[in-house]
């Protein structure tokens, strides 16, 4: 009998280990998709992409790879939606808000306090808000949706003098927000008054007292270290946003029926995840701002809509969307105006 030496053996015991799983996809996939996205590597939204796109390689034994990528390395955010209705990439992720240009109904998120929280929001975009919105998306831009939406994220208010916590609380003062006439309409709604500031010139903008505060996501925030000059951060939760994944409709169509039940019902069932590691996210990057010394509130939210009805914002936004939609929106989120 010949003796095998340690090193030999460990090496037979590695390559025993590892045939099977050669062995199943030693084989070129015989399907290969793109799916461009401008997030960070380390975002929930990559990591879950990678997460579905290693499960779709599992279950279709090989036959599909998906190549995420992020961080930009496809393209601009603006050009992402461009190059998957021209078939350069098979898939990208799209914001509501980069949409709402051609898709009006895209803007539904951004009304002003529509949602108080994640179980309104889910209850809503996995409901008739959400096919509403996706049948719109697919009617206009000629793409395959899929069903379940990721989460982008809530839109929350720093300031540097107070902390706000009623709607009276925002009279008067000057806030940061986006190049965008319902936002600016939502701001004045409350007697606040909008200012366009570009991100590179927030921070100073801020530091100089320029203007009182700024909307918009944690990320933002701990990004940019906003709170070294805002002390305060109200969940004032006035706008939130989610992730579509949206597919090339002559790629989806030319997958056979096994591989695009597998894509989708991959991409829907790791939705929940990705909600959830976003939320996640969010609480960790509050409790590490807390920690460097910001101070965080609630906010009275039916009183901030009491406000917004009085001043004629929901009738306004009804009037843009329409009754049979706006009669949807309330049966989700309760009465607004």
């Amino acid at each position: 009998m010949h003796l095998i030496s340690r090193r030999n053996a460990a090496s037979l015991a590695g390559a025993a280990l590892t045939m099977p799983l050669v062995a199943r996809f030693a084989h070129a996939a015989e399907v290969t998709w793109r799916i461009g996205h401008v997030a960070p590597e380390d975002t929930p939204l990559h990591q879950s992409l990678l997460e579905a796109a290693d499960a779709i390689a599992k279950r279709s034994e090989g036959k599909m790879e998906l190549t995420i990528m992020g961080q930009g390395r496809a393209g601009v955010q603006s050009g992402l939606m461009g190059q998957v209705r021209a078939g350069g990439l098979e898939m990208a992720v799209a914001t509501h808000a980069q949409m709402a240009a051609i898709v009006p109904l895209c803007g539904i998120p951004a009304i002003g306090f529509l949602f108080a929280n994640y179980p309104d929001v889910w209850a809503a975009m996995d409901g008739e808000v959400g096919r509403l919105i996706r049948s719109q998306i697919g009617m206009q831009l000629g793409l395959e949706v899929m069903e379940k939406i990721w989460d982008f994220g809530f839109r929350d208010l720093t300031t540097t003098k107070q902390a706000v916590r009623t709607a009276g609380d925002m009279a008067g003062l000057k806030i940061r927000t986006q190049i965008d006439q319902e936002a600016m309409d939502l701001f004045r709604s409350l007697a606040a008054v909008p200012v366009v500031i570009s991100l590179p010139y927030l921070r100073m903008a801020l530091d100089h007292r320029q203007v009182d505060g700024q909307e918009g996501m944690l990320q933002i925030v701990e990004y940019a270290r906003l709170n070294e000059v805002q002390p305060y951060c109200a969940m004032t939760r006035h706008g939130w946003d989610g992730l579509w994944l949206c597919a090339n409709p002559a790629a989806w169509k030319a997958l056979p029926e096994r591989l695009r039940r597998i894509v989708a019902n991959t991409m829907n069932s790791t939705a929940p995840k990705q909600r959830d590691a976003s939320a996640k996210q969010e609480a960790a990057i509050r409790a590490s701002l807390i920690k460097a010394g910001m101070a965080f509130n609630e906010v009275d939210h039916a009183g901030f809509r009491d406000q917004l009805r009085a001043q004629g914002y929901y009738a306004r936004q009804k009037a843009k969307f329409g009754e049979p939609v706006w009669n949807v929106l309330q049966a989700a989120a309760g009465k607004l105006g």
